[in-house]
Parts: structure tokens; sequence; C-alpha cells
């Protein structure tokens, strides 16, 4: 079965709306782009980089014009059709997915404070000329660990300090920036230039998503002007809302998502795709591809569901090695980057309330239970 089919026929029923997603011409287009390019160079991608040959591929089917608004150049598709195609590339090469779906990161900023040095770049985003990343979770760790420092200076802010993960380094140059401003108790967002001075990168050796071109940052002296500058917020204010919505969302959800956070569900599926082609109709697998698709078609507040389809795809792809056998251990072989990829997930995001509902998904105790230091804080 094909990467393109796998989500149409084999695993998605029509009821959880993914084939409607699937049905959309700019999801066409970009499925075969995976089939066809991505999917069969994943295991050696994963042991290499992702070459810059995917990103012409994906510019060539619009898809980094999907998240901006067509006044601004973009090509806007349906939020359900983006979580599609996202979640098949995360299936289909997971260090590719790392690398570019976090593309949308310093659009949706920029969207959000409307600056028009800001909305100046959409243009070449959206033409993929411009790529865009994410380099903020470092704040979290604020003050018990290393983070980005923000010093207000004239024009903007002076930025030093560590961002401890940014991927798609090499491919990316337009970054969704965080960093703590201690004098004033604030979290400072920006739209940073990593082609500007101040900035060097230290490649890491990951067990997972090895070829996503993932690097620690060290900013010495950075300049952040004002009119890249998007957002301003008091940390407890920002903590709030950590791990319930996605930041470039804050002010807007008011209910449950509308769509899942990406990775899980392509991973799951994909490799039950790929186990259920070795053992055609074996139940227990018909059970887990049953247990994937209700809970990707049952929205709940977050981090739950996140932590739910996160533990999903580690028993996916589990499945898929155990199918496998000891080929599944090759280094050759998908099976066992997927299962890798869907480690990688229980420490993406990793916010207190997020960290907290993984420990009681994994103690067997999902309960929704508010986090420890926020006992009032609603999901939305």
């Amino acid at each position: 079965m094909s990467v393109t089919d796998d989500v149409v026929t084999e695993a998605a029923p029509r009821e959880s709306g993914v084939a409607l997603a699937t049905e959309h011409p700019a999801y066409v287009a970009f499925a075969e782009v995976v089939a066809e390019i991505i999917a069969p160079r994943a295991v050696e991608v994963d042991v290499t980089e992702v070459p810059r040959s995917h990103v012409e591929a994906l510019r060539e089917v619009g898809y980094f014009s999907w998240p901006v608004p067509a006044e601004h150049g973009g090509t806007p598709v349906p939020a359900e059709v983006k979580n599609a195609a996202d979640n098949l590339l995360f299936g289909a090469d997971p260090s590719t997915a790392l690398a570019l779906t976090q593309h949308a990161g310093p659009i949706g900023q920029i969207l959000r404070s409307r600056t028009p040095a800001g909305l100046a770049l959409l243009p070449a985003l959206a033409a993929g000329e411009r790529i865009g990343g994410a380099g903020f979770a470092q704040i979290r760790h604020w003050p018990h660990g290393r983070s980005t420092i923000a010093t207000k200076v004239e024009g903007g802010y002076r930025v030093d300090g560590v961002v401890r993960w940014l991927s798609g380094w090499g491919l990316v140059d337009t970054a969704w920036l965080g960093a703590v401003d201690e004098q004033h108790g604030t979290y400072v967002f920006g739209v940073a230039d990593l082609t500007a001075p101040g900035i060097t990168a230290t490649a890491l050796a990951l067990a997972a998503v090895a070829g996503s071109r993932t690097v620690t940052l060290t900013l010495s002296r950075y300049f952040l002007p004002e009119e890249f500058v998007t957002e301003v917020v008091d940390i407890e204010e920002w903590k709030a809302l950590d791990g319930t919505i996605h930041p470039n969302a804050r002010g807007t959800a008011t209910a449950a998502p509308q769509v899942p956070s990406i990775g899980a569900i392509g991973l799951a599926r994909a490799a039950l795709t790929d186990a259920l082609a070795a053992f055609p109709g074996h139940e227990p697998l018909l059970r887990l591809r049953t247990e994937l698709e209700t809970a990707a078609g049952t929205p709940r507040p977050e981090p739950f569901w996140r932590t739910q389809l996160d533990d999903i795809a580690v028993r996916a792809t589990s499945a898929a090695l155990v199918a496998g056998g000891g080929a599944g251990l090759l280094t050759d072989h998908i099976a066992q980057v997927r299962a890798r990829a869907a480690l990688f997930l229980q420490v993406r995001g990793l916010s207190p309330r997020v960290r907290d509902a993984r420990f009681d998904q994994l103690a067997g105790q999902d309960t929704q239970r508010p986090h420890r230091d926020a006992e009032t804080t609603q999901f939305v």
C-alpha cells in the first residue's frame, strides 16, 4: 500500500473526517510528492539530514503557502487539510516533518501581532523563499536552567543565551524566538532572522529524528528589532495556558482543539499499515487501529488529547517492530525509524502540565486533573 493510500483507505474511517481532508486537491498533490520523493528516502534521511531538494519539492506544491492568507500571497487550506498532510509527512519521514512543519510558527506570530515589518515577510514565507521554525521551549526552564534573556535596548531587545532546540538548521532562516525579560517579569516573543549576526549553532546527536537538522543555538548580543517583536506577556499569564493550547492560539481558543497535535496519528497510521500488510486481518492490530481512529476523531481537552495519541503512537510503532521481527532492528528498516520518532513525541513540548499528564498516562491514570500549580486554570 502506498503512503498516499494508507491514510485514505487503510486507516481512516470516513466518519472521522480525515477522508474528506485527504480529498482536497492540495492534499492530493502533497501526498504524491510524499509518496514519490520523500518517503523512499526516509531511512537515508534519518542517518544523514533533510535535503534541500525536499524543500524544493514541497515548495512546488505550495505547502509553505498554506498558513498564509491570500491577501499576503498565500493559498490557505482548511486546518483539517494541513493537519492531515503534516501527519502523513510524519508517518512517511519523521525527520523531514520535524524540520519543516514548524514553518507556520512565525507566520502565526506575525498574523497575531500584525506588525508592518512582519507582514512584509509573509509573501516570502508563502513562496517558500523563507522557511519558518521555532525556538522558544527554553523559556520554560528559567530560572532553574539555561534560557535566552531579553534586555530592552534602544529600538528593540538584545537577546543572549541558549536556544536548546531548533530544527531545520540550514533550511530554516526565520524563527519564532522566545526570551525572558528578567527585569520586567515578561516573556518576549519575536520573529528572528537566523542569518543575522550574533547566532552560532551546535549540531545535536539525537537518538530519534536524527536527520532533522536540530541544533542548539547560542545567541550573543543578538538584536531583535522592535518591529519584529510579536508579543510581550507576563510570565505567569503565559504559564497559566501553557500546555492547554498552542501558543499561537492564545486569546483565540475557547473550546476543545479543532485538530490534534501533529505527529502521533501519522506515525501510528503508517506503522499499523505496515503491520497489517504483514498480518492481514489480525484482530489485535485491528483493535489498535480502531482505538487510534476513535481517539483521533474524539477531541479532548489538552494536554490529554496529545498524551493519549502519543501513547497510541508508541504502541502502534512497537507493534510494527513486532510484525517486522528482527529485520525491524536493522538501521535500514522504517519500523525502527518510526518507533524512535514515537518516543521523541514524549519529550516534545514538555511544559510542566504536559509532563504531569504524561506521567499520569504512563502510570495508567489518565485523570484529566488540573496541573498542581494551576488548580483553577480552565482547560480550553
